[in-house]
């Protein structure tokens, strides 16, 4: 299982309900509606780092995860 999923299914992101999040290294950046502005603020702390944005959903979700195979 890759370690990002693993994390996305584990962690309480229920404070940033309907909001997006900028994710570095498993830890939450940014927190805003707009998410050009977690984006940015994200790229500015860690402008060589892959940066994740996430729209946390209000209420539970489901998240289905596909991996491409090799082949």
């Amino acid at each position: 299982m890759d370690e990002t999923f693993r994390w996305f299914t584990a962690v309480d992101l229920s404070k940033y309900e309907d909001k997006y999040v900028s994710i570095v290294n498993k830890e939450v950046v940014c927190a805003d509606e707009d998410p050009e502005v977690v984006y940015l603020e994200a790229k500015r702390k860690f402008p060589d780092k892959e940066v994740v944005l996430w729209k946390v959903p209000r209420g539970e979700t489901f998240i289905f995860w596909v991996r491409e195979s090799d082949d």
